[in-house]
């Protein structure tokens, strides 16, 4: 019997779970993306727009706490018009997904082989302000390549 060759890796550092995600993000769109963007006292970990879908996503990594989470991705919803939490998978179907789904908020799952699953697909909602979210957008164009 073989073993499979597909390496499988186990995320210590939320800074691991990034490439995935990006990558993930990217396919969807989401060309122009950026780590840790500043918005106020925080930082995004991966916000991202789509040209052809005019269209901006803010994604929170997590290791595990997931309440955490939604608290950091409630706050994005001011500059973005969907919003997602990213975590491992083991930590992910431990997430209550009832109350993502009440704030909006979308659930990515990041397996051990670096693939991505989406859970929960994020909701456009009514909370973004055309303020900061077109300031957000600009620091992308200003910080980031496509």
């Amino acid at each position: 019997m073989t073993k499979s060759l597909i390496a499988e890796k186990k995320f210590f550092k939320e800074a691991q779970l990034l490439s995935p995600v990006a990558q993930y993000a990217k396919k969807r769109g989401f060309r122009l993306q950026l780590a840790e963007v500043p918005f106020y006292e925080y930082r995004i970990d991966l916000y991202g727009f789509s040209k052809s879908e005019n269209a901006t996503v803010a994604i929170e990594l997590k290791l595990r706490d997931w309440g955490r989470a939604l608290e950091q991705a409630m706050l994005y919803q001011l500059c973005s018009d969907f919003v997602y939490i990213a975590m491992p998978e083991d930590a992910a179907n431990r997430v209550e997904i009832a109350q993502l789904e009440k704030e909006g908020v979308g659930l990515i799952a990041v397996q051990n082989t670096g693939e991505c699953q989406c859970i929960l697909s994020a909701q456009l909602h009514q909370e973004v302000r055309s303020f900061y979210r077109g300031h957000q957008i600009e620091y992308l164009r200003e910080n980031a390549r496509a």
